[in-house]
């Protein structure tokens, strides 16, 4: 006999649990929303050669591949054998390796610093760059970077380029957000040599 105003354990355990999972899944999923953003702005971002991006991302993974296998060792259930530390080693690497990748590059969009512009030679190729799986940008533009001499390609259309660019127009301008890191390419404008 349930009066209205009580609720019985078993619906407040199944409550617990619909919170638990809707907390859950929302925290996962702005995770993966994370993770699909920063590799959007990393595809923009032009780094420095000497920022240790790799050495960075190996090491802070290592150090929570051996924190979870720290833990897998003190909580170690009886009969489980060293493969089980290892596994717990490579998931705390690989969670800590997918958390990690692209902090630069999020870095340098989130604080940018000065503005630097530049001129540079550019190249039209057609199709453009991948945009996710299956679709392409219409054209793309290459850009070479005046600090890494690295060329980097950019999104664009037909209507853009009949529109900005005249005959004779053989370099582009840049105009870049700059900090210690890196630069963070935002505009161009093709110019006349």
């Amino acid at each position: 006999m349930h009066g209205s105003g009580f609720v019985s354990a078993y619906e407040k355990g199944k409550i617990k649990r619909y919170l638990f999972l809707a907390v859950f899944f929302t925290i996962f999923a702005a995770w993966l929303w994370y993770l699909m953003w920063a590799d959007g702005v990393a595809r923009r971002v032009v780094l420095m050669k000497s920022v240790p991006e790799w050495t960075t991302y190996v090491t802070v993974a290592s150090i929570l591949g051996l924190i979870f296998s720290g833990l897998a060792v003190y909580f170690r259930p009886v009969g489980e054998s060293a493969t089980y530390v290892l596994k717990a080693f490579g998931c705390g690497f690989s969670v800590g390796f997918i958390c990690i990748l692209n902090c630069y590059s999020v870095y340098v969009y989130i604080a940018p610093g000065k503005i630097i512009q530049y001129e540079s030679e550019y190249e039209v190729t057609f199709p453009g760059p991948a945009v996710g799986k299956y679709s392409h940008c219409e054209a793309g533009l290459w850009i070479e970077d005046a600090h890494t001499k690295r060329w980097l390609q950019l999104c664009t259309n037909r209507t853009n380029l009949y529109n900005d660019r005249k005959q004779g127009m053989t370099k582009v301008w840049v105009t870049a957000h700059t900090n210690k890191l890196g630069s963070y390419i935002i505009n161009y404008q093709f110019t006349y040599d």
